[in-house]
């Protein structure tokens, strides 16, 4: 085989042939994952990511290698998910812009273009992390820099670099100690060597079948009801008191009578305040005897829903807009509670696209819209949707649902947006998240032996307990992640928690943190039994 120049033709054929070996390995990339939680999604983002560049691409009728690279930059740009799906587009990019103005090209070219994506895709990460698929695709450019000749054919040029990258794959555990603990390399890295794989079947004319491509499935929109009468409770009721009285834990229990959808927050001298209710003045009356009434909103339901549904052209953009990734039927409630205007149906396991995102913001009026990924792998997605919306866009980087609803809950629409950015962002670096979940293998991770089915109590990214059931996994992590400085509780429970064994667990922590307040939710969220915040 002795191609040495490719043309636009053959270059899509490689990008076809990279997405097709992506997604035949794409499970054997999610199990890379460091951490042995049920959200090993690495191999799924970047093959989501490559698939919507190759839709891209077959969308348009490109004849030259500069329209093909460009096709594909952009495709997965829109469409990357999951920080690995970000930096796979930005290698992209990069990849493009070496090829501008290029027809056809040939090894030098090709060396140049991988220099150029390995350096673009380094600038694209504020804190670029060596043992990861930057150093693979840095390194690889590296020996494709220092071996390009005019003369040398493709097939010779992609067995050496496919050998260089694999050599620096295997030694990423060397470079991240995290990879090193849970025996893997790293997962992006793999992925990357899976897409140059593809590349190579293509120019040896080895070509993998293409109904093996998955389809990019859309996030679940949740549709408007048909009618306002099944809103039971007609007002919206918000308010904020400047409290005199150290416990206003009755408050919350006499108002809680008076509708649903109820959440309340104490923070030492402050107690927010939200509720559905067909009576908010006696809402705000019992409020009234634990202090001043500083911020009242009560929004008619009904008619909100009417003018929905009218679909009134003269809309007008309100001050502030919030987007939130969640999942879980009652973590969406909550947040639609707290008043976001846009759930995207994600988190572990289906991280959105950055087009996902991007359409959020333009179903939204609003001169400053914030966003909340709510998971550390949505937060450069979210990014780079901010960066190509020419709207006002504050990404309030939060890691976590628990985070997530606190930062809401410490907006305030009266004061600027730079102010409520630094309010979000003060009470997220605050909050303390427990996660209770479940090992999907065996594996040795900082000192502890885990086996598969083990309950995992993670708190803030590191595994502080393992358990054999999820009750004895729930109360031992709860007792490392309380501490004498904790003062609110906030216990979201998943899809498969019974509310009784939840509330039975709770009372066991009530009993032993006296001056603790407990705070019980139903969150709704699958594979994750138990999210907790501890403020």
């Amino acid at each position: 085989m002795n191609i040495q120049t490719i043309d636009g033709k053959l270059l899509t054929k490689m990008f076809i042939q990279g997405t097709l070996n992506l997604s035949k390995e794409k499970e054997e990339i999610n199990a890379l994952n460091v951490f042995p939680v049920p959200d090993g999604d690495t191999g799924t983002n970047m093959s989501l990511t490559m698939q919507s560049a190759i839709n891209e691409l077959k969308s348009r009728n490109e004849k030259n290698v500069n329209g093909v690279s460009k096709a594909i930059s952009k495709g997965s740009l829109m469409g990357a998910r999951g920080n690995s799906g970000v930096i796979l587009s930005q290698i992209f990019r990069g990849f493009a812009k070496g090829l501008e103005e290029k027809e056809i090209i040939n090894v030098i070219d090709f060396a140049n273009a991988l220099k150029a994506a390995a350096d673009t895709a380094y600038k694209a990460v504020l804190k670029p992390v060596e043992g990861t698929i930057l150093t693979v695709v840095r390194e690889t450019s590296e020996k494709a820099m220092e071996i390009h000749m005019n003369d040398m054919a493709f097939h010779d040029f992609f067995r050496i670099i496919i050998d260089a990258a694999n050599e620096s794959l295997r030694d990423t555990p060397n470079k991240l100690d995290v990879l090193k603990q849970a025996g893997v390399v790293d997962a992006g890295g793999k992925g990357f060597i899976s897409i140059l794989d593809g590349f190579n079947n293509a120019l040896l004319g080895v070509e993998i079948e293409e109904n093996l491509i998955e389809q990019v499935q859309k996030p679940v929109e949740h549709k408007l009801m048909e009618t306002h009468e099944d809103i039971k409770f007609q007002y919206c009721t918000e308010f904020i008191i400047k409290s005199h009285v150290g416990d206003a834990t009755q408050l919350r229990d006499d108002i809680i009578k008076l509708g649903d959808s109820m959440v309340f927050v104490q923070d030492e001298e402050i107690v927010k305040v939200h509720i559905h209710t067909n009576n908010p003045g006696i809402a705000i009356e019992s409020a009234l005897k634990y202090g001043e009434l500083v911020n009242v909103k009560i929004d008619n339901m009904k008619q909100q829903h009417e003018n929905i549904l009218i679909g009134k052209d003269d809309i007008t953009n309100k001050k502030y807009g919030f987007i939130a990734v969640a999942m879980g039927e009652g973590i969406k409630s909550i947040f639609e509670d707290l008043g976001v205007d846009h759930i995207i149906y994600g988190g572990q396991t289906m991280n959105p696209s950055t087009e996902d995102i991007m359409e959020a913001i333009d179903k939204i009026y609003a001169d400053n819209i914030f966003i909340l990924p709510n998971n550390s792998n949505i937060i450069m997605a979210a990014n780079q949707a901010k960066d190509l919306s020419d709207k006002n866009i504050i990404v309030i980087p939060t890691k976590s649902i628990p985070q997530g609803i606190s930062a809401l809950v410490g907006y305030n629409e009266e004061t600027s947006p730079e102010d409520n950015e630094e309010t979000m962002k003060s009470i997220i670096s605050s909050v303390k998240t427990l996660q209770v979940t479940f090992s999907v293998r065996d594996t040795s991770f900082d000192s502890k032996e885990i086996k598969k089915g083990d309950i995992l109590g993670i708190v803030d990214g590191e595994i502080t307990s393992v358990e054999k059931t999820v009750e004895d996994g729930f109360i031992n992590a709860m007792d490392k992640v309380i501490d004498e400085d904790s003062e609110i509780v906030a216990i979201y429970y998943g899809e498969e928690i019974d509310e009784e064994v939840a509330n039975g667990l709770v009372r066991q922590l009530e009993g032993k943190y006296k001056d603790v307040d407990f705070e019980v939710y139903y969150g709704g969220q699958p594979l994750y039994y138990f999210l907790v915040s501890v403020e």
